[in-house]
């Protein structure tokens, strides 16, 4: 039996994932992602897709960030009517998120003089063709082949899609989680994979800070209270967010930094952070005395007018849209401020440039001074370093026959394949958007 898989998206780049499996008499996609970061980037997604969406049986959804869930609803207004699956957790989080997107993607079409890429009535669409599996459960799929979604151990609810036809595996791992989160079970290990599709997003480093995570965010506090200013950190309401709320609660409750307000300017993460009290066995650990959710833009406003020292955690994860853009205006010239960035940063966003030394940042037409301190703390990126993912591969390998790294900058995923030829033997190799590979499946 032959299958082939085509990689429409997330290949020779970090998001937009987008990949295909045609086992010959069925076509199943994994992950249907927006394309974020620079302008040429997200104009992307409004071109069509590299195949007829109506051919579609089955569309696989390995977690709820955007860039793997952004295009379902145009996926749907093109013509899917397949079945849509995932974990329960991934399709509670994935409806505030769409929704929240398609205010963004709206302002972004009227600023660009574009049709809206799709319509709310598209996300309702799609949320009705929605079916949900727990992790280990075997789904039957058309074709002969089965579906089991293994713990990726990335953000509540995501998963690692496992492919079997006729003892032959194929899994496609989404993004891998670092074990960095106190909120999640360790990310399993694909035992059995005959290919294996990878991200390697940090596919050519390593983070030492990994082990030192919450001493450092102590001490980031404390420093920032001390200089009597703001402690801005752009946070992705999903993980992110929740993670360094339980570490603030903690830090707060064992009195271990200054007491201050904690402000949670999104909307949005306090729906999320619902959604994980509801999902996550530990109940509640993520409210405090100190916190306050922000709702209203007019409340974000009046944040600048709050006395210091404050901690102010806003979307997006990235700088490069919502409420953190107006937080960056006031918090940069700032020399008593600092702004935090604990994740990951895309290419030519403003956490990326504000971490490559940038000096002036355009904001909103403006260009504004960066006198403010700036800080990295990426001990609880959501995503595998070089080391645990080169393990990974080394874990799973006694079948393994190829490996395809994606999702990545290709300095990155070419960094990364290099090191499993050379280290383990195996044959890994980075496709190219658009590419077509044949695999024994």
């Amino acid at each position: 039996m032959q299958s082939k898989i085509t990689f429409y998206g997330g290949a020779g780049a970090v998001t937009g994932s987008n990949f295909m499996l045609d086992s010959g008499a069925a076509k199943f996609l994994i992950d249907c992602g927006l394309r974020q970061g620079r302008d040429e980037d997200a104009d992307k997604n409004w071109e069509p897709f590299g195949y007829d969406p109506k051919t579609v049986s089955h569309l696989i959804i390995t977690h709820a960030h955007l860039d793997h869930i952004g295009r379902i609803p145009k996926l749907v207004k093109d013509g899917f009517v397949g079945t849509i699956i995932s974990t329960p957790a991934t399709k509670a989080l994935a409806d505030p998120l769409l929704r929240d997107a398609l205010e963004i993607l709206a302002h972004d079409a009227k600023r660009t003089g574009r049709e809206p890429l799709y319509e709310e009535h598209d996300i309702d669409a799609a949320l009705k063709l929605w079916q949900t599996h727990d992790y280990h459960q075997t789904v039957g799929l058309p074709d002969g082949v089965t579906l089991t979604l293994l713990d990726s151990g990335h953000i509540l609810g995501s998963a690692m899609a496992r492919f079997e036809r006729g003892g032959r595996v194929l899994v496609v791992t989404g993004d891998l989680g670092g074990g960095n989160s106190p909120l999640l079970q360790k990310t399993e290990e694909p035992l059995g994979a005959h290919y294996v599709v990878m991200e390697s997003v940090y596919g050519d480093r390593t983070r030492p800070e990994d082990k030192n995570r919450r001493e450092m965010l102590e001490n980031m506090i404390e420093n920032s209270a001390t200089r009597g200013g703001t402690l801005l950190i752009p946070a992705f309401s999903t993980e992110r967010t929740q993670d360094l709320l339980f570490e603030i609660r903690g830090l707060m409750v064992e009195k271990r930094v200054p007491q201050m307000p904690v402000y949670v300017d999104s909307p949005l993460a306090e729906k999320i952070t619902a959604v994980f009290v509801e999902y996550l066995a530990k109940g509640d650990v993520f409210t405090f005395p100190n916190m306050h959710f922000v709702e209203h833009a007019e409340d974000s406003a009046k944040l600048l007018s709050k006395p210091d020292p404050k901690l102010i955690l806003a979307g997006s994860g990235m700088g490069s849209g919502g409420r953190i853009v107006a937080h960056f205006g006031h918090i940069l010239p700032d020399p008593k401020s600092t702004v935090l960035i604990a994740g990951y940063q895309a290419a030519g966003t403003i956490g990326r440039r504000l971490i490559e030394g940038e000096k002036k940042i355009k904001i909103r037409g403006q260009m504004v001074a960066v006198n403010c301190h700036v800080e990295a703390n990426y001990g609880y990126s959501a995503h595998m370093d070089g080391e645990q993912l080169l393990e990974f591969v080394n874990k799973a390998s006694s079948n393994i026959e190829q490996v395809f790294v994606v999702e990545g900058e290709p300095a990155a995923a070419s960094f990364l394949a290099q090191r499993i030829r050379d280290y383990l033997g195996l044959k890994a190799t980075t496709p190219e958007a658009g590419e077509s590979v044949t695999i024994n499946f």
